[in-house]
């Protein structure tokens, strides 16, 4: 059995369509880190994605360093997907990303350009939204961005956020430590704290909500975010 946490980055496009069917960004760059049963690493991946509509976005440039240069001789959406299917292999796997936005682009961006590679059903059927289980973790609805995650684990964020692999990397590695519930419970306990009923009900974050968001970078959280 393997875990395979996965990132994508994508460039936001003038809107395409054909038919019914409608395509706002492409991909641009797949990361993404296998792991075995145990949540050992024993596997990285990275490829950047060619895309077929227009230049690189300034904006998304500016936020994840990838130019049209970088791109330049990549390959086409159809080869890096059946590439990262054939290193993805054929053992029973269950897919991550932090949030489903990632699960979605390749579904939308697969039906779009026609793409008929079984690898995005499968990954589909067996993917985990894991900014979500995070949440659940922290005893909390509201969803928290993945620097704050990695702030809370007491982590130092390995390599430039944006960047596929070094997001894939960085979300992997909180992922393993909360297969570890005894060290997760110790090493989150500070956050943890944040989140549990101190006296009448209230929580560390809710009476000083405008502290630990200056501080943590922890989005204040109401009473009724904490009760789900």
């Amino acid at each position: 059995m393997n875990h395979i946490m996965i990132d994508l980055e994508m460039n936001k496009i003038d809107k395409q369509y054909h038919e019914d069917k409608k395509l706002s960004s492409e991909l641009i760059e797949i990361g993404a880190v296998k792991m075995d049963d145990k949540f050992d690493v024993t596997d990285q991946y990275q490829t950047y994605v060619s895309p077929s509509f227009g230049k690189m976005n300034s904006r998304i440039i500016k936020l994840t360093g990838i130019t049209d240069d970088k791109l330049e001789g990549a390959p086409c959406f159809f080869e890096a997907l059946d590439d990262f299917s054939k290193w993805i292999g054929t053992e029973k796997t269950t897919f991550y990303s932090w949030s489903m936005s990632d699960i979605h682009q390749f579904q939308v961006e697969a039906d779009f350009k026609g793409y008929k590679g079984k690898i995005i059903g499968r990954m589909a059927a067996n993917w985990i939204d894991f900014q979500l289980e995070y949440s659940k973790l922290l005893r909390i609805e509201k969803k928290i961005k993945l620097k704050q995650a990695v702030q809370a684990a007491d982590y130092k964020f390995t390599g430039a956020e944006h960047t596929a692999l070094s997001d894939a990397v960085n979300t992997a590695e909180i992922l393993r430590l909360s297969k570890d519930p005894e060290k997760f419970e110790r090493v989150m306990k500070p956050v943890l704290d944040l989140f549990s009923p101190a006296r009448k009900g209230n929580t560390l974050l809710e009476m000083c909500p405008e502290f630990f968001a200056d501080t943590l970078g922890i989005p204040p959280v109401t009473q009724n975010e904490h009760d789900g």
